[in-house]
């Protein structure tokens, strides 16, 4: 079956993510449909940003839709800078808050005021498992649909 849509959400340590449909050729699919990371390297590719326009077959498997093949999807937003020698500068920051059992929280700039998202699979794609109020990161920071988010939590 033939998906276009966006990608909800996409966790590189867990090696999954959801894709939100906007439009199917079949009326049998309904929900999300779940990306793993095999479809993602199969195109060439090992992360997805949220938001990201994506068009994939998906089939129905036992727990629900799955996407078999990408046809086309939008590259991550950190990659394509990279490849443009425009990659964020590293940033020094803290810890505002951060929920493990929710998966995001969080920081502040050293440099500047204002709250900036962290989510956990950032944290976990370095080696880290949690954040506690107070700690300290260098990181690189990104715009997103949804305002600054880190991107990548720098290790020495």
């Amino acid at each position: 079956m033939r998906v276009i849509g966006a990608i909800k959400w996409f966790d590189p340590a867990k090696g999954y993510g959801f894709v939100i449909p906007d439009s199917v050729t079949s009326s049998e699919l309904s929900g999300d449909v779940m990306i793993h990371i095999s479809a993602l390297r199969a195109y060439g590719e090992s992360d997805a940003d949220e938001g990201a326009r994506i068009i994939c077959d998906a089939v129905a498997g036992e727990r629900g839709w799955q996407v078999d093949h990408i046809i086309e999807m939008d590259r991550p937003r950190e990659v394509v800078a990279k490849e443009k020698g425009k990659a964020p500068d590293p940033e020094d920051v803290v810890v505002k808050w951060f929920s493990t059992e929710r998966g995001f929280g969080f920081v502040n700039r050293v440099e500047e005021e204002g709250d900036v998202f962290i989510h956990i699979s950032v944290l976990r794609r370095s080696g880290i498992s949690s954040a506690e109020p107070g700690e300290q990161f260098t990181v690189t920071i990104s715009e997103g649909t949804r305002g600054a988010y880190v991107s990548a939590v720098l290790t020495e």
